[in-house]
């Protein structure tokens, strides 16, 4: 059956002093609405100025697919790319409600249940080490079983190795806090924002020895010319039993393939924001098995990237282990019509009561939250 969209528009939502929300929707000529996240911190200006001449090469078509339109999206950068990325997720939205069936049964339900980790770094304001273990205390509260933080404020990629070590001692001392709170039995894994270099990710990984984390997130700038400095950092990560965690912003599947050939990560976190959306993310996954590296869907940001990294990780045949922010803001909740399930244990219901994304944002509360902050 031919569909064709008629209107696009983005809406951005400054929700904390940190973190800005970019929504876009489409509407197609049944009037029925598609919502997808674009969602890029520090590049909401740069998606703007572009978002006019993206939706020139969607609009008035008609597709029989939403892979259709996605031949005439462009993903040569970041930006480009969490446009495009965003358009994807609003057209499965549109395809499941017009087809009567979820993003999840369409690319074939597997799991009902999805295993989440709390990503809390966002919502520590905090970063005293009393304020971090506040804030662990009720993460542990909630039964997460793997949590996430990203401790090293003080470390900046142009310091030298020296500044580097000196610098990185008060994130020592937050991952040490966070241990003593969660205990020997619960995962810590340790997002480093690619804030090292070589030396000093070895460095960091023998002052991390006793901690026992279950995983090292981005410890160096992911570019081609550093893929035998990460491969050596795994080997010496998995020397300590620490997993080695990265490419959350790499696009498309074709962005991941010489980090695979060369062996660089046991675990890869694509995001739905800027891969290439839901059915790029399920051609990631089949790659990944190919290699047998660990596919774990980036997704620290807003409600509906939420939501549809949901419906693709209920889709996946290996359960597979999903980030979500934890209590950023309770704009999470109040700017969808319904909230997406509430996670008990650190386990998500996957929503099936509607079709399409099974959610949506309720725009009398968008509006809202946008003229007062635009």
């Amino acid at each position: 059956m031919k569909n064709k969209i008629i209107y696009a528009d983005i809406f951005e939502v400054k929700v904390t002093e940190k973190t800005t929300w970019l929504f876009i929707k489409l509407i197609n000529y049944q009037n029925i609405v598609g919502w997808g996240e674009a969602t890029l911190q520090g590049k909401s200006k740069e998606i703007f100025l572009i978002k006019d001449q993206i939706f020139e090469l969607i609009l008035n078509k008609n597709f029989t697919s939403p892979k259709d339109l996605k031949l005439n999206l462009p993903f040569q950068n970041i930006v480009q790319a969490s446009i495009s990325s965003s358009i994807m997720q609003c057209l499965w939205d549109i395809q499941g409600k017009v087809e009567n069936k979820t993003i999840s049964s369409m690319f074939g339900k597997e799991n009902n249940l999805i295993q989440t980790y709390a990503n809390f770094n966002r919502s520590t304001y905090d970063r005293s080490l009393n304020g971090i273990k506040l804030k662990a205390l009720e993460v542990l509260r909630d039964g997460y079983e793997f949590i996430k933080f990203a401790p090293f404020d003080e470390v900046e990629p142009s310091m030298k190795k020296s500044e580097m070590l000196h610098a990185m001692q008060m994130g020592l001392k937050r991952i040490n806090v966070i241990r003593d709170v969660f205990g020997p039995q619960i995962n810590i894994m340790i997002d480093c924002h690619w804030r090292f270099n070589y030396l000093s990710s070895i460095e960091l990984i023998k002052e991390c020895e006793s901690f026992n984390l279950y995983w090292l997130e981005c410890p160096i700038i992911e570019h081609s010319e550093n893929i035998n400095s990460i491969k050596k950092i795994r080997d010496k990560a998995n020397n300590q039993g620490i997993r080695l965690a990265g490419l959350e912003k790499k696009i498309l599947k074709e962005g991941y393939i010489e980090f695979l050939k060369a062996g660089t990560y046991d675990v890869m976190m694509p995001d739905i924001k800027y891969a290439g959306g839901p059915d790029e993310l399920i051609n990631i996954e089949k790659l990944f098995n190919l290699y047998e590296v660990e596919f774990s869907p980036h997704n620290p940001s807003g409600p509906i990237a939420h939501g549809h990294t949901l419906q693709i990780c209920s889709s996946i045949k290996n359960n597979t282990l999903m980030e979500t922010q934890y209590k950023e803001t309770p704009l999470f909740d109040l700017l969808l019509n319904e909230p997406n399930p509430k996670i008990i244990y650190g386990k998500s219901k996957v929503p099936d009561n509607n079709n399409g994304l099974g959610n949506s944002i309720n725009e009398t509360n968008l509006k809202k939250v946008c003229n007062y902050f635009l």
